[in-house]
């Protein structure tokens, strides 16, 4: 039956892939987007891998954000002109996305860009990010989108903000800095997307402080246990997955990956290179991943159950009302989290006293 679903779920998907890729408005690619949980809900109710399935969600994303480019320019004459790229920054730019996420999206110019290619960018940007508003991609409430001032610069540019945000690590800097990590060159001149990966690199190892600073921003949040070995909870005994569990992993690996010269790829491909060089053991590497896949499978389930709902209580799970035997792979999932925090803290020398 397993690998009927499969079977089934492949055709789905090379079906929605070739709907998206013929799609001829921004109603149609609107209305293909929401296939796309029904394709999830297949995958996981099968033999199908979390890491499989959050590169299928982020792939289907990517036809629809490409296509999507692909009709403003033959619909509305708007296009990025050459000279720039568009980077997907966060878990997109990751490749590791689950459902309902913000937009998360900046862009790279090439330092000569005369002033009317500048002005394409900016009219490329505002449009961009209204149509995947339309097409059901919320804005994001920090203003971290292509189209803000903030998000737009040229590669020089983007250079002076990384030595101002590695250099001078406040609060903004530090959240700012951990968003641009993970880009991602989606469409446009490729390369300026690689160099200004290459740039990230050389700013990063410029400041000593830089990676202790980060370090501290990677754990902020309260360990997965007490004390006394119970599983934290929030107000209304609920336990939220990304603070407990999928942010440090994927925070503290993308550190330790800058140090080790990683920049770019998913969680699992940065703890699979860790691993390779001997940063983390590889019998830790395989249960921070299962831990880390296990909460993100979680994760998935909760939004899809939510579907219709707010989506922040997607996040938010009730250990009580798992299963047993779900109760004690959560239990096992969190304990991997602790695996990770305590080779995390060791390696950048912070304290333990709040774990």
């Amino acid at each position: 039956m397993a690998n009927k679903g499969n079977e089934a779920g492949n055709v789905m998907t090379l079906n929605l892939y070739r709907e998206i890729e013929q799609a001829e408005s921004v109603k149609q690619l609107s209305s293909l987007g929401r296939k796309i949980p029904g394709l999830v809900r297949l995958a996981l109710a099968g033999e199908t891998g979390i890491k499989e399935i959050v590169r299928l969600i982020s792939g289907l994303n990517d036809a629809i954000a490409l296509r999507l480019i692909a009709l403003l320019e033959s619909c509305e004459g708007i296009r990025l002109p050459a000279g720039a790229a568009y980077l997907v920054l966060g878990s997109e730019g990751r490749g590791e996305q689950t459902l309902r996420t913000d937009q998360d999206n900046a862009i790279v110019c090439a330092d000569d860009l005369p002033p009317e290619q500048l002005g394409e960018v900016k009219r490329f940007a505002d449009r961009l990010v209204e149509a995947l508003e339309q097409i059901g991609v919320p804005r994001c409430p920090g203003n971290i989108m292509a189209s803000s001032p903030d998000w737009c610069h040229s590669l020089t540019d983007w250079s002076t903000l990384m030595r101002e945000w590695t250099g001078v690590p406040t609060p903004e800097n530090v959240l700012r800095f951990g968003m641009l990590q993970d880009l991602r060159p989606l469409h446009g001149e490729q390369a300026l997307g690689l160099e200004l990966r290459d740039r990230i690199l050389t700013a990063v190892q410029r400041h000593g402080i830089f990676f202790s600073n980060m370090a501290w921003h990677a754990v902020r949040f309260p360990p997965p246990f007490t004390i006394f070995g119970r599983i934290r909870v929030e107000q209304g005994g609920m336990v939220d997955l990304k603070k407990s569990g999928m942010f440090p992993i994927t925070a503290g690996t993308s550190l330790l990956g800058l140090e080790a010269g990683i920049i770019g790829g998913s969680t699992w491909d940065k703890l699979d290179r860790l691993g390779k060089l001997g940063v983390i053991s590889s019998h830790d590497v395989e249960t921070i991943e299962a831990a880390f896949g296990f909460l993100t499978r979680l994760r998935l389930q909760r939004q899809l159950e939510k579907e219709c709902a707010d989506p922040e209580a997607a996040r938010h799970i009730d250990p009580q009302a798992l299963t047993g035997r779900e109760r004690d792979q959560f239990r096992q999932a969190l304990e991997g989290v602790s695996t990770f925090l305590w080779i995390f803290r060791d390696h950048y020398n912070l304290d333990y006293t709040s774990i």
